[in-house]
């Protein structure tokens, strides 16, 4: 098998940050994008980058896939179906190297006391939540796939910091509304982590140590950049998309019985304090 060259479905904000950070370790990276033109000047001139869409088949995919020997995918199901999954489901159920799915904590149900690790079983209450689990669940079935629930994701260039300066950010009151965040350092550090130290069919809820409600982090990354915080909107007065709506009623307090004793991760930045203030610091 090939010596450390990873397959990305999905060349997004999480992706292009993992590809590069193992670019750096001497990995091969392939990878996937809707428009690769995007692209060009923001990776490393010697990936190999491919054009996935709606999920079309990719021409020639068993001889990229050949060449790998890891393939993840951050990839969202659509309309009930994995777009990966539909165009190459032979080819991947026949991979012999290791597979990871990113998925997300919103496939867990709102809990009013206590944490929610990776033993609570999923019950998502949106179709969206439900469409993920569906697709971890395939994944799994067709590739042993360690599946990675990501909480709500920051880092550079998406933040609460760039939210405020753009006039973007707004802090929406709903009672009880509390869920966890991660920054992208982190996922790209326990994704490696886990890839290093495989064990199929894992589950790794990838969050920080300190469920928040939104309006917290908008007012402390306001104080940082020493801004009057949004008024805050009542969330019956808020005008929000069906999915932004369902965030905004979930009670979600998210922790990981993987990172740490498993995996021997110490986050780099353990709540959006520290991440929000290093964000902070290299845009000053």
């Amino acid at each position: 098998m090939p010596d450390k060259h990873i397959f990305i479905f999905g060349l997004g904000y999480v992706g292009r940050h993992l590809g590069c950070a193992l670019s750096l370790q001497g990995w091969r990276v392939t990878g996937t994008t809707r428009n690769p033109s995007k692209l060009n000047g923001v990776i490393p001139e010697d990936w190999t980058v491919l054009r996935f869409e709606g999920g079309s088949p990719i021409r020639g995919f068993s001889k990229y896939l050949d060449k790998c020997s890891h393939i993840i995918s951050t990839i969202s199901a659509l309309s009930g179906h994995d777009p990966v999954l539909c165009s190459h489901h032979r080819e991947i159920k026949g991979f012999s190297g290791w597979t990871g799915y990113v998925s997300a904590t919103s496939v867990y149900p709102s809990q009013k006391n206590g944490f929610i690790d990776e033993h609570v079983l999923p019950n998502p209450t949106t179709k969206r939540g439900r469409d993920r689990v569906d697709a971890e669940k395939q994944w799994q079935k067709l590739s042993n796939a360690e599946i990675f629930r990501v909480a709500g994701i920051y880092g550079p260039g998406r933040n609460a910091l760039d939210a405020l300066r753009e006039g973007r950010a707004r802090i929406i009151e709903s009672p009880g509304q509390i869920s966890n965040r991660i920054h992208q350092t982190d996922i790209t550090n326990v994704i490696a982590a886990a890839i290093k130290q495989p064990r199929p069919k894992r589950i790794i809820n990838v969050c920080d140590n300190k469920p928040t409600p939104q309006g917290d982090v908008i007012r402390f990354a306001a104080k940082l950049l020493n801004l009057p915080p949004p008024q805050p909107i009542q969330l019956k007065d808020a005008v929000l998309t069906p999915m932004a709506r369902s965030f905004y009623v979930s009670n979600r307090r998210i922790k990981s019985v993987i990172i740490g004793p498993e995996l021997g991760v110490k986050l780099e930045f353990p709540t959006y304090r520290e991440g929000l203030k290093a964000l902070f610091k290299k845009s000053d």
